[in-house]
């Protein structure tokens, strides 16, 4: 029983861990595109998708 908790409680860290870097990848995605960098080239530099760069901006500037 005490193995099955740990394992759910490092899943739960892990998913955390992965949820905050999304969240910074966002963050900086919208700070590229504030500065006028074109999508192609902040889609390089985080390695997302063109689609999910430009997904991100129209949900940020939304959020704004």
């Amino acid at each position: 029983m005490c193995r099955e908790m740990d394992e759910i409680y490092n899943e739960g860290i892990e998913i955390g861990l992965e949820k905050g870097k999304m969240e910074m990848k966002q963050e900086t995605v919208l700070s590229m595109a504030n500065l006028g960098m074109p999508v192609e080239q902040i889609a390089a530099v985080v390695k997302e998708s063109v689609g999910m760069v430009q997904k991100w901006i129209s949900e940020g500037k939304a959020a704004v």
